[in-house]
């Protein structure tokens, strides 16, 4: 609206700039064939007497007006139609500018009228008083409210009031669509916000399109999706931890009431599996810390210079793979991480111990390492087994073993491989596995020293 009406004045400026433009040159040629000489020969030495005037005005018509200056430039007389309805009217010849202000209409409807006229020298005549005088015949700005005007302008504001109403009536059609397609899909996250906080994990939103809204979308399916997963693991890591705690306690009760019932037919050999089991509570219990501290990031690290060759061959010797036929370690002395040489014993002592469970007599086991830019990357591949797609993308899973009937003597206790992950990405490093039908590869990386 404010547009609108910002135009409908600019255009009424633009029309009175016109009006005068036209009378500049109807004025500089001479009056469009109005007898000039003949007004100056009815007024001199008799103006400006009331017959004298009434023929002039009548000569003038409309748009015309006779504007008599004496010698002091004073305004005299000011004959015509266009004039007689100004009040307030003054007039003066300012260096051969003549100027005209004055203010026309009634009621609640004036306009302002100023006209200025430069070039043309007035018509000298004598007052009926006998003194000189110059006479000016020029037009004047027609009103507004005559028919030409009226049907321009009128046509003008027409055509705004239309263009006005088109131009809204699209602003509201598009903040509609905008609104629609903002609002929309912003509501339906809202929505699936509070069935997730409810607890309906698998909620998922609708992320057509490629704006912000639909990244959005895509962010919160994700992070339903890691949710999800997460309560699943959650479910998984009880249960897991249940039946892991199920086996050996029940193996250890079932021992010591042969014992207090006087059923053991070796007392001796019935602790010492009692003594086993524990051991392996201990151990899982000391896994399931040393995990949590690991995903909690609270490890304590002391990291330095970590020389692989040291510590593989420190490993080997504690899994009891030294002198085994089995194991080929290519290794370039040389190579050195930062790491904490500790963890990095711990990640090989699991993954020399899962590739000497899985490969059976007449595989190999190969150690191999290699520098990768600023990576120092370490890899234990045995033959003898393999994991498929699905296989490969759970094993660093918690409690997860390959082997589904999840026997301790086949698969330990699940904790090895997620120890591994969580104990090499603690370090800023990266873990993977591959594997085809003849071999399976566990690897990781670590910085490498900027030192050597």
């Amino acid at each position: 609206m404010a547009v609108a009406f910002s135009a409908r004045q600019s255009t009424r400026q633009e029309f009175r700039k016109f009006q005068q433009q036209e009378l500049e040159r109807v004025h500089s040629s001479g009056g469009e064939g109005v007898p000039v000489g003949k007004v100056a020969a009815a007024l001199d030495g008799r103006c400006c007497g009331e017959d004298a005037g009434r023929s002039v005005s009548e000569w003038l018509g409309s748009s015309l007006a006779a504007i008599v200056l004496d010698e002091r430039g004073t305004l005299v007389a000011a004959l015509g139609q266009a004039v007689t309805e100004m009040t307030g009217l003054q007039a003066a010849d300012r260096d051969g500018e003549l100027s005209i202000q004055g203010t026309r209409g009634s009621g609640g409807a004036r306009e302002d009228i100023t006209v200025r006229f430069r070039g043309e020298p007035g018509v000298p005549i004598f007052l009926a008083d006998g003194r000189r005088a110059a006479l000016y015949v020029v037009p004047l700005p027609q009103r507004e409210d005559t028919q030409p005007a009226v049907v321009f302008l009128g046509s003008v504001d027409r055509r705004l009031v239309l263009a006005t109403s088109l131009v809204g009536l699209l602003a509201i059609v598009m903040t509609w669509a905008v609104t629609r397609r903002i609002v929309g899909p912003i509501g339906e996250v809202r929505r699936a916000a509070k069935d997730l906080a409810g607890g309906d994990l698998s909620r998922r939103v609708d992320t057509r399109g490629s704006d912000e809204i639909a990244e959005l979308g895509q962010a919160f399916n994700v992070m339903a999706a890691e949710l999800e997963r997460q309560q699943a693991l959650r479910r998984n890591l009880v249960h897991d931890v249940a039946h892991e705690l199920r086996t050996p306690l029940t193996a250890v009760r079932c021992r010591v009431e042969t014992l207090l019932d006087g059923l053991a037919t070796s007392p001796s050999a019935a602790l010492q599996d009692v003594h086993d089991e524990i051991g392996h509570l201990s151990r899982l219990v000391d896994d399931l810390q040393e995990l949590a501290l690991a995903e909690a990031r609270e490890l304590r690290l002391s990291i330095g210079d970590v020389r692989l060759a040291e510590v593989v061959e420190s490993a080997v010797r504690a899994v009891g793979l030294e002198g085994d036929a089995r194991l080929q370690v290519a290794l370039e002395p040389a190579l050195v991480a930062r790491a904490d040489v500790v963890r990095v014993r711990q990640i090989l002592l699991n993954l020399l111990t899962n590739a000497a469970r899985h490969a059976p007599q007449g595989s190999t086991i190969v150690v191999r390492a290699r520098r990768d830019r600023s990576e120092v990357a370490l890899e234990v591949q045995n033959t003898g087994s393999s994991l498929d797609a699905a296989q490969i993308d759970r094993v660093f899973d918690r409690f997860y073993r390959a082997d589904p009937s999840r026997q301790r003597a086949t698969g330990g206790s699940g904790l090895g491989l997620a120890i591994v992950k969580h104990l090499v990405e603690a370090q800023g490093g990266r873990v993977w596995a591959a594997s085809d039908a003849a071999r399976v590869t566990f690897g990781f990386s670590l910085p490498a020293s900027a030192g050597v």
